[in-house]
């Protein structure tokens, strides 16, 4: 009906002519764009029809799109029908030729075991065909769509529910009798081989023939696990359907907006074309759906490249379409592309000032980026599993005479690495002895152990000697190597652990709506770490020759922090301005990229704050036996155990990090009083808020003095 609008919609007639412009099939397989179809040399099956590129593919529809727009124009009913089955027919025949492409992609997507009548049986859809006149004018103008939001996958459930209308309903043990029974029917069981069958083909063919490149992108140098999303098949097939200038709008997943395996897709939009509107839901009765199912609306132009849109966030009816101004808000594309370089998710805000405070925030570099001069970070997400490590002996509650304990992360909390100065962290329950006591039965054993099998420090070795340029394996090359410099081969005394340096921690379980999600603290040396307490390495391997004379082989480890530089980096990684960064990444763990893609102000030396974040964190940090070396090391610093003093010292944290991130006192009381509040917080009163906005406005005045 719109094909037929021309210039005034009263033109439309009654009961337009539809015949070609509803047409079924399976969409998802099938040639969208004419060179698509372009025929290899000596392919004899579409040469006899001009098979070509460009223009000589075109003319392989010429007779469809004559007999086509023969029964458009027709005058008669008769002859609308003669050239009606003309058509059909031309694209039946054409379409068996498209069919035989389409079988050589199967094969060639790792599916051998497939016929050109299995293919029939997914009525492939060749849109080049079905559509012929609109791809002779470019493809379409506008596309409109709501795609399946299910995940293709081999189901029971589904399988099953046609012999049984309650399967899905029933309990393991039922499900498992009710499939014993019928698999025991032969016809049954090979409906069920070849139901599970066609899903193996499917899935092989959308990852591996080509036709879908946006279904598993790179995370944190990881490829996505791919999972057959429909609606993400669809959305990335709806982007080759239409013209440049074309217009599309589609009501997808939330997943489409935040999920990592969506990545590809929204870097597509943002990069080649030009995203108008992006309008988030939680269900809430809109559609017959969980209530608490989110949905997107995606609006967007074909072409350009996105530099700001309208979004909104979290809505719960349909409003935001009846006026978009009032409800949404201007996103640049910083806060777009920024907000999670790893993954590129889009960010949930709820107000401009959001935006605008992220903006700011999203312009330092992420923990993970290389700056010039500056201390980096480098992430040990496990040094000890608490399940398979503690079953296995290494570490217990009830040791005999124990040398060191294993922490978990409720042993730590911000600045504190023990008990003894409030409630907010256990004392530890675990317990291990040194290797040369009790070797089979030492953590410390096991973690060494475990690095050594890792590679280290064997690659840095071999990479920075010149292994690569050899026929030799990595161990084969190192171990000829400090025999000769040495007189004997690589072994696991050779790694140096990390517990031998202090070093920061930060608890792995965390949540938006905890007191502080961003828990942090620096562990006195010889204390380990099970799983749930996540480390920053205090080393990185930069072997010299020098270094291959030494037994064991620790010269070749260098300190990635100064003093300094390790307590300024705990004060801004502890502070209220990364923390409210990190709570709208966090569900229930702090993922590893998400920790290095954020933005963090990368203080060194001589820089406005450093002096000021490091001092205090340090005072705060550095009481106890367990830190007499580093108070030392420091220069002779005077902890600080006096609860308020500590308040005081950790608001002053706070106020200088909102400095070293350029927000201004705006900036400032907008996440003071966005911050989740807890009802009976230990420290994060109002009071305390209060104070840290206080010690803003002082050292606006003053700057970072002593």
């Amino acid at each position: 009906m719109v094909a037929d609008i021309e210039d005034e919609p009263s033109e439309v007639e009654p009961l337009p002519n539809i015949d070609f412009n509803i047409r079924q099939g399976n969409t998802l397989i099938g040639f969208t764009d004419v060179e698509e179809v372009a025929t290899e040399e000596g392919d004899a099956s579409l040469t006899n029809y001009g098979g070509g590129i460009g223009e000589n593919v075109q003319e392989m529809y010429r007779d469809v799109i004559r007999s086509v727009e023969r029964h458009r124009e027709s005058e008669s009913a008769r002859e609308a029908a003669e050239a009606r089955r003309e058509a059909e027919k031309l694209i039946e025949e054409y379409g068996q030729h498209l069919h035989k492409k389409i079988l050589k992609q199967f094969k060639g997507s790792g599916v051998e075991n497939i016929t050109f009548d299995d293919v029939l049986g997914y009525s492939p859809f060749h849109w080049v065909l079905e559509f012929a006149r609109v791809y002779r004018d470019g493809g379409f103008d506008v596309i409109v769509g709501n795609p399946p939001w299910d995940v293709l996958s081999s189901s029971s459930d589904e399988f099953f529910a046609q012999y049984n209308p309650t399967f899905r309903s029933l309990d393991r043990e039922e499900k498992e009798a009710f499939m014993d029974e019928k698999l025991s029917d032969p016809e049954i069981k090979s409906e069920w081989e070849s139901y599970q069958e066609n899903i193996r083909r499917l899935t092989e063919y959308f990852k591996n023939s080509g036709e879908y490149t946006l279904q598993t992108p790179e995370v944190a140098g990881e490829t996505a696990t791919y999972k057959n999303d429909l609606s993400k098949l669809f959305f990335e097939r709806v982007l080759h359907l239409v013209d440049d200038d074309a217009y599309l709008s589609q009501v997808l997943p939330g997943l489409i907006v935040n999920g990592e395996g969506s990545k590809d897709l929204r870097m597509q939009l943002l990069n080649e074309t030009s995203v108008q509107s992006i309008i988030e839901f939680e269900n809430n009765g809109i559609f017959d759906i969980h209530k608490q199912q989110r949905f997107a609306v995606i609006t967007f132009k074909n072409s350009g490249r996105t530099e700001d849109l309208w979004g909104v966030f979290d809505q719960k009816d349909t409003r935001p379409f009846t006026n978009l101004e009032e409800f949404g808000l201007h996103l640049p594309r910083r806060v777009l592309a920024e907000y999670s370089p790893e993954a590129r998710i889009f960010p949930w805000v709820k107000s401009q000032r959001e935006v605008e405070v992220l903006d700011k925030i999203l312009q330092h570099p992420p923990l993970s980026a290389q700056v010039d001069d500056a201390w980096s970070i480098n992430l040990l997400p496990e040094e000890l599993n608490e399940t398979r490590d503690k079953r296995k002996g290494y570490f217990d509650e009830d040791v005999d005479n124990p040398d060191y304990p294993v922490y978990t992360g409720s042993n730590v909390f911000q600045y504190q690495y023990d008990d003894t100065l409030s409630d907010a962290n256990d004392s530890p329950t675990y317990w291990s002895v040194e290797e040369d006591r009790d070797p089979d039965s030492s953590a410390k054993r096991r973690i060494r152990e475990k690095r050594f099998n890792a590679g280290e420090p064997k690659k840095a070795l071999y990479d920075d000697f010149g292994g690569s340029s050899t026929s030799k394996s990595q161990i084969g090359f190192v171990n000829d190597l400090l025999t000769k410099h040495r007189g004997e081969e690589l072994s696991e005394k050779d790694v140096l652990l990390d517990s031998s340096e202090y070093r920061i921690a930060y608890r792995d379980v965390a949540s938006s709506t905890n007191e502080r999600t961003m828990i942090a603290t620096v562990l006195p040396k010889d204390v380990l770490c099970v799983h749930t307490l996540a480390t920053f390495r205090p080393y990185e391997i930069n072997p010299t020759e020098d270094n291959l004379k030494q037994s064991p082989l620790h010269g070749v480890y260098d300190r990635r922090f100064s003093d300094h530089e390790l307590f300024v980096a705990l004060g801004l990684i502890n502070s209220l301005s990364f923390d409210y960064l990190m709570r709208t990444k966090t569900d229930k763990h702090l993922v590893e990229y998400k920790l290095l893609e954020s933005k963090l102000p990368r203080l060194t030396e001589g820089a406005d704050w450093f002096y000021y974040i490091s001092k205090r964190a340090a005072q705060l940090n550095c009481y106890g036996e367990e830190f007499t070396e580093m108070r030392d090391r420091l220069g002779g610093i005077n902890p600080v155990t006096d609860e308020q003093e500590r308040r005081e010292l950790q608001a002053e944290i706070d106020a200088a990090a909102f400095h070293a991130y350029g927000l201004n006192r705006r900036d400032v009381e907008f996440i003071l009083n966005d911050f989740h509040r807890v009802s009976d917080p230990r420290i994060m009163t109002d009071a305390y808020f209060d104070m840290v906005f206080e010690k803003y406005d002082v050292l606006e005045q003053t700057g970072p003095q002593p």
